[in-house]
């Protein structure tokens, strides 16, 4: 039987060096388009990357784009999901033809709502003096998502742009979706999804190896939908996922 493993890159597998533990086994993974190298790997995170490798095929599933993807230097072989689902490559590394077709009219049916909520977006900005910057995230040609983040130090900024801005849109736009975690604010088209690509792969490798076991890792709120799709689901102790599953249980537990 074949083993599948969808696994979140950021946050999952590794972090910026400020999100990292103090420890001389850091190891560089990532990096910016300059070459400096961006996000880390612990030891552990590299023990349960070899642990997947040696034994699993497994795909990344994450909200990057193939830019930088590619600048993530591990050795992925395989499938891979980007863009929050937005685009799914073939093992040759080139976009998926049907997948590629489906989210052309997908991205089609959101652009003119993308727009305008990124409009709303950055007059605020403006208007507030907010230390965020915003932009439409595009790949292969295809509009996916408005992400927002705050510049260092100023997370109030990003709170108040929310709650301002983003949620009241969300209320009369029922089709798309708010993720929020940490520096990282994303309005999705619900169309767009990592759990409706990881269902698709599931379904079509099975067809090709028969049956499957799959897990799902991810350290995120959103990624529990994909992960939901899986046989078993993985999250890294400390996470937004964890804080609101098994730490709350935890904390219950002390509190008896």
């Amino acid at each position: 039987m074949r083993t599948l493993v969808f696994v979140d890159l950021d946050d999952t597998l590794f972090q910026s060096l400020q999100k990292c533990p103090i420890e001389n086994a850091l190891h560089p993974v990532a990096y910016l388009r300059d070459r400096s190298a961006n996000s880390f790997m612990t030891a552990k995170q590299r023990m349960l990357w070899q642990l997947l490798d040696d034994n699993t095929l497994i795909i990344p599933t994450t909200a990057r784009d193939y830019d930088s993807l590619y600048r993530v230097k591990l050795p992925f072989r395989s499938w891979c999901i980007l863009n929050y689902g937005g685009v799914i490559l073939t093992p040759a590394g080139v976009p998926d033809p049907y997948w590629h077709q489906r989210m052309t009219i997908a991205s089609e049916a959101a652009i003119s709502d993308l727009t305008a909520v990124l409009i709303l977006i950055n007059t605020a900005i403006t208007r507030y003096a907010l230390a965020a910057h915003s932009r439409l995230i595009t790949d292969f040609n295809l509009p996916f998502y408005v992400v927002v983040k705050y510049r260092a130090g100023h997370i109030a900024d990003l709170d108040q742009l929310q709650q301002m801005v983003v949620t009241p849109w969300l209320m009369t736009h029922h089709d798309y979706q708010l993720h929020r975690n940490g520096n990282n604010l994303a309005v999705l088209p619900r169309s767009l999804g990592k759990e409706h690509a990881v269902r698709h792969l599931i379904e079509r490798l099975s067809c090709e190896y028969g049956e499957l076991l799959t897990i799902g890792i991810g350290d995120s709120l959103i990624d529990s939908a994909f992960m939901a799709e899986c046989d078993y689901s993985i999250t890294p102790r400390g996470s937004q996922l964890f804080k609101e599953t098994l730490g709350r249980q935890s904390n219950n537990s002390a509190s008896l």
